[in-house]
Order: C-alpha cells, then structure tokens, then sequence
C-alpha cells in the first residue's frame, strides 16, 4: 500500500576450439582465472558452473522435435544462457529456422549450417549428427531447460559480484551509489524466476471455481484482510495478496492517517505483521499518532503539552494495547526504490510481514540515470517497482 501526493562488461568465457564435439571440443573450455584486489591473477583456475549434457539435452529435443519444443525453449531461455560457444551458434539457427517456418531435419539443418559457413566451428557434421540422438525423446526437455538456466543464474552471479568488487577495490564510486548498483545488478540476475506463467482456460477455470466456492462458504464474508472500515471492506472484499492498493488525495486530507489506522487494525485485531516505510514522518510522530487516536486524546494537545487529567490515563491504556502490536517502523528519509525493496524482503524474511506501507511514494528515488531526468518517468518506474515487489 503507497500513499501518494550491468552486469559484467567483459566477454563471456568461450571454449577454446573450432570443435563442439562432445567428447572433445565441447568439453575442454577456457578457464576463467579470478582477479585478485591488486588486479594479479590468481593461481587457481576455476570454470564457471555449466552442464554441457543439459545443453545438449535441450538442442536434441529441439532438434528432433521442433514443433513441440522450440516454442517452449524460446519463451524460457535465450543463446546467452548457453556456455559453450558452439551451442549458442546452433541455438541461433534453429530459434532463425524456426521464426522463418522453414523445415528442421538433420539433411536440411546441416545444409543451412554449411551455408553460413558455420558447419565447421560447432564442430563439423558429426557433432550435428549426434546431436539428433543425444536424447531419446523430447519429453525431458523441461528439466534440461532448468539445468540450463540455473548455472547461467550461477554464472550471472559470478559476473555481477565479480564487477562488484572490481568497483569496490577501485574505490572510485560513492558508496551509495555503488550499493545501488550492487542490488541492481543482483536483483537483474533474479528477475526472471517471477515472470508470468500462461495457464489454459481450463486451469482457469478451475481456479475460478474454487475460488467461487470459497465465496459462497462465508457468505458475504471478505476473502482478504479486513481494513476494519466496513464499507471499504465491503466493495474491495479487503486487502488481497499482491496488490498494490494507492491512497491518493490532497495535501492535509489524511492519507498517512488513513493508513496508519489501518494498519493498527490489521495488527491488532487481525493479528498479522505490518511494515511501515514513512519517508516523510519519524516513527515517533507515527506512534504519536496511533497513541492518540486510539486514546482519541487531541494530537495538538500533545504537542503543546496541554493534557487533561482524563488524557493520561487514555494514553497508558492505548500505549499497553499498541505496545502488542506487530507494526514494523523504518523512518530512512531518502530511500531508493531498490533500497527498498531490498528492507522489504528482508522484512518479510525475518517478521514474516503480511502488509507493507510507503509513505510516501514521490519520496522515493529511482536508480534509473534515465528516469532520473524526467519526473514522470521515475514516478512510473518507482511504482513498477512497488508492484513487482507485492
């Protein structure tokens, strides 16, 4: 809920060859050789994780069984995911046959290989050949696809951390600058794993049903979390995991109020955790303001220091009820939308929290040089954010 008013730069490890053979050229490869803080290379040589079998796994079915794999292959992976250089190359004329609706057979695509002048480096017709019976059958091309992906995960998290701490070393960025750029790139490496999945109508359905089923149980009950304003709860059914739900109004009309009472009712009488990210206020200002409207004691009052004798006595007895509350408070004056992002999960984490609060969203700087330069464009790019992070 929001109140509002590179990765590495050098080249990728290529296997050393013009063959790809499996028993050969597809299995000896340049070694990656680290760099130590004082930029001398160290005496161990690692090769970055790969699994040239799950590569080849995934060219045999796409190979064999074009219609029913490529398509699946392409929404999934791309050549960069591929480790040995050969593989890359065959993947690109298979993904370029495929887009043209041309036929691929083992006569036809050793031909189109051997007129781009490419048969040789991925290591001649043989290799091809092989390839056709590497794997029995398409049907595993899922799994191999998850192989495939994992160790360029592993290998983009070498290279991200590996610049990291070239530009560390170096000393030449501001520290806050860097860190950016830091969660960034790592952030980048795991954007994938929460892409959307296309479901069939059937699956749909299904989910529909059971949802529909679940209604008519409670009966007119709410299917999220209460907010504790009734009509609210009445026309949105409450609060619902992943969305991000905008409190939008002048200045001084009482979105941070709003929101904070929803948030003590989520936590006290709902008994989940809450975070809350006040960019504009301290977090003694926001329990201040829970204090007295739960003691309904006069904010004004407070501050000036005129309290009535009936004043006290509400005060302690809300302070004893709000003291139970699972409201988590971070007052950062000038937070990044990956900065935040980075607290948020954390959060989740360690309190398991079940509403998260921005208070509020124009406060928020993006990373972005790009958007930097238009206001609007990082107002959308900071909102994309929060709604990648429900």
């Amino acid at each position: 809920m929001a109140t509002q008013s590179s990765a590495w730069t050098g080249e990728k490890p290529r296997k050393a060859g013009n063959g790809a053979g499996r028993g050969s050229a597809a299995r000896s490869g340049e070694k990656v050789v680290p760099i130590s803080p004082t930029g001398s290379a160290q005496d161990i040589h690692r090769t970055p994780p790969h699994s040239v079998d799950a590569e080849q796994g995934v060219l045999g079915s796409m190979l064999i069984s074009p219609r029913e794999t490529i398509a699946e292959c392409v929404e999934k992976i791309n050549e960069d995911y591929f480790y040995v250089p050969a593989h890359r190359t065959i993947y690109d004329v298979l993904v370029d046959l495929w887009n043209a609706g041309q036929a691929i057979d083992l006569i036809t695509f050793t031909q189109v290989l051997r007129d781009r002048l490419l048969l040789d480096s991925v290591g001649g017709a043989a290799f091809v050949t092989s390839l056709f019976t590497f794997v029995p059958t398409a049907a595993n091309v899922g799994y191999y696809l998850e192989i495939v992906r994992d160790k360029y995960i592993l290998r983009e998290i070498i290279s991200a951390s590996t610049e990291s701490v070239r530009r560390a070393y170096e000393e030449q960025d501001e520290v806050n600058n860097l860190l950016d750029e830091v969660e960034q790139r790592i952030f980048a490496v795991g954007e994938d794993r929460f892409k959307g999945q296309m479901l069939s109508m059937k699956d749909q359905v299904m989910e529909a049903i059971e949802s529909i089923e679940k209604l008519y149980e409670r009966k007119g009950g709410i299917t999220g979390i209460s907010t504790g304003f009734v009509e609210f709860d009445r026309m949105t059914s409450g609060l619902h995991a992943s969305e991000m739900i905008v409190i939008a109004a002048r200045p001084s009309m009482g979105k941070t109020a709003l929101a904070m009472n929803i948030a003590e009712h989520v936590s006290i009488n709902e008994k989940l955790q809450v975070g809350v990210f006040s960019l504009e206020m301290s977090s003694q200002q926001l329990v201040q303001r829970l204090l007295c409207s739960r003691a309904r004691v006069n904010l004004q009052k407070v501050r000036d220091g005129f309290l009535g004798e009936r004043d006290f006595p509400s005060l302690t007895a809300a302070a004893s009820k709000l003291a139970e509350a699972k409201i988590f408070i971070d007052d950062s004056a000038s937070l990044s939308i990956l900065e935040l992002r980075a607290k948020a999960r954390r959060l989740k984490a360690q309190q398991d929290v079940r509403l998260l609060i921005v208070d509020y969203l124009q406060l928020l700087r993006s990373t972005s040089r790009r958007a930097q330069d238009n206001r609007q464009l990082e107002i959308s790019e900071i909102s994309a954010g929060i709604k990648g992070l429900a």
